[in-house]
């Protein structure tokens, strides 16, 4: 892993690139640090749901766990964790091959200090890597996600030729009050989920694959990703509303509930909602959210919240907003490629010949 010094870091003279060591992400004994670097991202850029180190052990064990220390950096300033970026090779749901899909988060006291721009060079370095490995036979495009406040993480993928291409939206319903009463259509039912079926657990992943499979940068589903969902600590079948329509899941809303505030509160998750292509249109989405608002209240959540690709060509966040829910914080999505099959990968502008565009 490279630690030399961005020849165009973001920042001024206060920059820290130079006083900044990258090393290898060492698997879970990192993510306590790694935790509380993102939180005070989220909280930053007024995100509701803060993270918890179980939720960190739970979401990293669906990586590669071979790869996650190549892919994985964390930034260090006299030997503490200032911030982190994971760059990741993915396969795409729609089979077109791969997004080397990732994040950067960099400890808000310290963003604009040239941090940021190290992490962007160890992510394009990465890239280059993985584009000419598993981007062999498949193309591949490269995705890192930021915070819509963050303008310096933004300004440093600018740098490095990353384009913004999609936003999405935190919302929150602020109170659990006047709840519409939305009946289900006709032929469809809602019917528990057992926290120990197993067989039901596959049926609705299974079932939300399906219903995301044709939507923007979906990864394909794996058994390793399957048993990570398992084992997350916001799964919780007996608060999910999952509808069918005879025997088959027709649409599901996968609720659970946000770790307590400092005033005791709690946040109700009303995500992962997906209805299949042969039931849209009639109103079951809308029906199983109100659904899933009374059960986390009833639950003992006071709020609601939920995430949304701002760009859903279902107009998912036209509908959500028409139930109570309101932005709180915006996201982007940059993307740098496509890369066709057997291209060298990405470079830094500084690494371009002269004369020549880096792509």
């Amino acid at each position: 892993m490279t630690t030399t010094r961005s020849t165009n870091p973001v920042g001024d003279a206060t920059s820290l690139a130079d006083r900044i060591t990258l090393r290898p992400y060492r698997g879970p004994q990192d993510h306590p640090e790694m935790n509380r670097v993102a939180n005070l991202v989220r909280a930053a850029n007024g995100d509701p749901e803060l993270g918890t180190v179980a939720d960190m052990d739970g979401y990293y064990i669906g990586f590669d766990q071979d790869a996650l220390t190549l892919d994985c950096a964390l930034a260090e300033h006299d030997g503490r964790v200032v911030g982190y970026g994971r760059i990741s090779w993915e396969d795409l749901a729609t089979g077109e091959g791969g997004e080397i899909g990732g994040v950067l988060n960099v400890d808000p006291a310290l963003v604009g200090r040239g941090i940021e721009a190290r992490l962007v060079e160890h992510a394009i370095s990465r890239t280059r890597t993985l584009v000419e490995t598993r981007g062999r036979t498949a193309s591949s495009v490269v995705r890192i996600w930021a915070t819509g406040r963050d303008t310096a993480q933004q300004a440093a993928l600018e740098a490095a030729g990353f384009r913004r291409v999609r936003a999405s939206a935190q919302l929150i319903r602020p109170d659990l009050e006047n709840i519409p009463g939305i009946s289900l259509p006709d032929g469809f039912e809602i019917r528990p989920i057992a926290a120990d079926d197993r067989a039901m657990h596959r049926r609705v992943w299974d079932a939300d694959a399906r219903g995301f499979a044709g939507s923007w940068g979906q990864e394909a589903p794996s058994e390793r990703r399957f048993q990570a969902w398992l084992t997350n600590p916001a799964f919780d079948p007996p608060l999910w509303r999952v509808a069918f329509h005879g025997d088959d899941i027709a649409g599901q809303i996968l609720n659970f509930m946000g770790e307590a505030e400092a005033d005791g509160s709690r946040i109700g998750f009303t995500e992962a909602i997906s209805v299949q292509p042969e039931f849209r249109r009639r109103g079951l989405a809308r029906a199983l959210l109100a659904a899933s608002l009374r059960a986390v209240r009833d639950a003992g959540a006071v709020r609601a919240g939920l995430g949304v690709d701002s760009q859903n060509p279902n107009q998912a966040q036209a509908l959500y907003e028409s139930m109570g829910y309101r932005v709180v914080s915006v996201s982007y999505t940059y993307e740098l490629g496509p890369f066709e099959p057997g291209s060298a990968g990405p470079r830094l502008p500084h690494e371009a010949a002269d004369g020549e565009v880096a792509s």
